[in-house]
């Protein structure tokens, strides 16, 4: 075992990040563009779509507004939409459409993915005691996406960065999730798939943190005591190395 594992207590919460941890993001923007503009003109392309997006892109403002900004960050993105839907060529009653559509399916989570091993890793933890948790940078929509994905019924506790007005590495944030669960920060883990937000954040919080890292980018942060893993399955192995 480690020098950070026998620093820390036997795990009795592991909290969790949602996008690209649990859910899959990866094809989100592609997928909700596409699946509203076909009924309006099926003749269209995946391959239209996204250079609709890398043309649209180029008039965007450069700093989206954070998660916990829920209604400027709501309306960057219904701007980007509308901006596709403009590329596109796309006019005036069905661009109406088209964004309308596209906002739906994007703050309904419609074309999330859940990760195909996590409600095994989760059940697993569970079925050995360990309460669950999320910690993520999301708007007001995270609690009825993962309701809807199947996944909401895990978790004893579900912080959303909008609830503190803070987002993650603020330690703030992952303190508030530790003292709605009632555990200490050396008796819990945080899982995430960003180096500062969630693997760093984390570990100045006091907690274990496991980087989901599939493509080996970030050897070096073992040495700041972040523990790495390429899925889920084999991140609640190394937690449970130290239950």
């Amino acid at each position: 075992m480690d020098t950070a594992s026998q620093a820390r207590r036997a795990p009795r919460a592991v909290f969790f990040d949602v996008g690209d941890t649990l859910l899959d993001t990866s094809a989100m923007l592609d997928s909700a563009l596409y699946t509203a503009l076909v009924p309006l003109d099926p003749t269209r392309t995946i391959a239209d779509v996204r250079r609709a997006v890398e043309a649209s892109g180029a008039t965007l403002p450069v700093k989206r507004p954070p998660f916990h900004e829920v209604k400027d960050n709501a309306a960057w993105w219904i701007d980007r939409y509308r901006r596709v839907g403009q590329a596109l060529g796309l006019d005036a009653p069905a661009l109406d459409r088209f964004v309308a559509t596209v906002g739906a399916g994007h703050f309904g989570g419609d074309p999330l993915v859940v990760i195909p091993d996590a409600p095994a890793a989760l059940a697993r933890l569970a079925a050995r005691g360990i309460g669950l948790g999320v910690i993520s940078n999301w708007d007001d929509t995270l609690e009825a996406i993962l309701e809807k994905k199947g996944l909401r019924s895990f978790f004893r506790v579900c912080v959303a960065s909008t609830a503190l007005h803070r987002a993650k590495p603020d330690r703030a944030i992952f303190e508030h999730a530790l003292s709605l669960m009632g555990v200490a920060a050396e008796e819990s883990w945080h899982v995430g798939d960003d180096a500062t937000a969630d693997a760093l954040g984390a570990l100045r919080a006091g907690m274990g943190a496991v980087l989901l890292d599939p493509h080996g980018l970030y050897a070096s942060l073992e040495r700041e005591g972040v523990a790495r893993a390429r899925t889920l399955t084999e991140a609640v192995d190394r937690i449970l190395r130290d239950a």
